[in-house]
């Protein structure tokens, strides 16, 4: 009985078709869905993104030179072309025809088995989409040096001076330009300050 359908690969830069189909192969669909309780409501849904498909095949075999389902690919050099992907992680595209599958996959998992006498080699794949990704690295804001957003406030560049306006503290300068508002005595030491509560707005304080 001829195939219904045809399988083809393409992996490690070879294409093959499987010579025996599958009895099974599940195509798995699925999106992200969260719920949520809402008041005099109750629980609701909300619908996310789609989820990578899910593919595997199961109940075939690749058949050796003497099965007269042989097609003139030896079992082997298609287990080699797979595990090339699998090891190099490269997609395998796969194409399924009569269905909508033509689309590119990692590698999930490859299942052999070998039985006794027979040069047949019975096989179990599943597969994950692969989607091309263009997201980069993103720097942390401890390294980052051009934007200053990871800069802690004590590696700031202290000004030689600064004008008091109104509603500045001797612990508010320590905070801004140490890191660590219990060193305003450093500040009150350097300018002669007797009480810190009041300084006088206009004048300048050396920030030591």
């Amino acid at each position: 009985m001829a195939n219904t359908r045809i399988f083809s690969f393409q992996a490690a830069g070879s294409n093959f078709a499987l010579p025996v189909n599958p009895k099974e192969c599940t195509i798995t669909e699925g999106g992200t869905v969260k719920t949520v309780e809402l008041l005099n409501t109750g629980e609701v849904g909300i619908a996310g993104n789609r989820k990578l498909l899910r593919l595997s095949i199961s109940n075939t075999f690749l058949p050796s030179a003497g099965s007269h389902f042989y097609t003139g690919q030896d079992p082997e050099s298609i287990l080699t072309m797979m595990r090339k992907a699998k090891d190099g992680r490269l997609p395998v595209r796969i194409i399924i025809s009569g269905t909508d599958i033509n689309r590119q996959f990692l590698i999930e998992k490859l299942d052999h088995t070998y039985k006794e006498g027979q040069g047949d080699v019975y096989i179990g794949w599943s597969f994950v989409e692969y989607r091309e990704t263009t997201v980069t690295g993103v720097a942390s804001l401890s390294e980052s040096t051009d934007t200053g957003l990871g800069q802690r406030a004590s590696d700031q560049e202290i000004p030689k001076a600064v004008t008091v306006k109104k509603g500045m503290t001797l612990w508010g300068l320590a905070k801004k330009y140490y890191g660590d508002g219990t060193r305003w005595k450093e500040i009150a030491e350097e300018n002669g300050v007797k009480d810190e509560r009041k300084l006088q707005i206009g004048t300048q304080l050396v920030i030591p």
